[in-house]
């Protein structure tokens, strides 16, 4: 738990990260966005893809609001926003899925860097990102679950955080092809900053900041080699995009 004798590196851990995912989207989508001739679909946005965008940045900035709160010891203010926080994770979960769907439908994604138009992409590959969302919406759930408990409740929402950090980073190479062999390194650094932070100040890594993160580290690879491929997945993406 965060407390005022804590040092003031540590108080303000997470609104630096958070600070520093807000920085890998914008990295990560910026580009397509000031750039029409990388788009595949001109602006304006279709519905869906307005509505996730609006969510997202909504969900990062209150995700923003609330760890500095706590960094500043309003922790009823914190609480009186929970609520609110819940709700946009929840819409960020949904919208994400259904962007996804829509993505597969079309065929491609609207910046161009992941799947350009004229690809021939499968439903299933295409909607076989939307794995992480699980491990996402189960840190929310368990953090939710856990709001009485700091120490736990805070990890365990920081680790959702980071766990949405898999898509800009595929941007990221999108972009910058160079940057290929570094972005398993970055998204494994990122997952594991908890446990880094753990060590560090704590001297001792917490359950939740080492587990969740092996969690991670072991359900995409997973979803995506052994259960993406079977003709279960493919069934079932084959009928959420009719």
């Amino acid at each position: 738990m965060i407390t005022h004798e804590s040092p003031v590196a540590d108080r303000w851990f997470y609104v630096t990260v958070t600070m520093f995912v807000i920085l890998v989207n914008v990295v990560a989508f910026s580009p397509s966005l000031m750039n029409a001739s990388t788009r595949t679909v001109p602006l304006p946005l279709t519905s869906i893809d307005l509505a996730h965008s609006l969510v997202s940045v909504t969900w990062l900035l209150i995700f923003l609001a609330q760890v500095t709160l706590v960094a500043a010891g309003r922790r009823a203010a914190h609480r009186q926003l929970g609520l609110f926080g819940v709700l946009l994770s929840a819409a960020f979960i949904v919208v994400t899925w259904l962007v996804l769907v829509e993505g597969a439908r079309r065929g491609f994604d609207l910046s161009g860097d992941l799947v350009p138009r004229g690809t021939s992409v499968d439903p299933s590959t295409f909607l076989a990102p939307s794995g992480a969302l699980i491990p996402l919406g189960a840190f929310v759930c368990a953090a939710v679950w856990y709001r009485q408990r700091s120490a736990v409740h805070k990890r365990l929402m920081m680790l959702a955080l980071l766990t949405s950090t898999g898509a800009p980073i595929a941007h990221v190479v999108g972009h910058w092809p160079a940057f290929a062999p570094f972005a398993l390194i970055v998204g494994m650094f990122i997952l594991f900053l908890p446990a880094i932070r753990d060590r560090v100040w704590e001297h001792r890594i917490h359950p939740v900041s080492l587990w969740g993160a092996i969690f991670v580290a072991l359900w995409v690879p997973v979803f995506l080699i052994v259960f993406a491929p079977t003709a279960l997945w493919r069934n079932f993406a084959a009928w959420a995009v009719q």
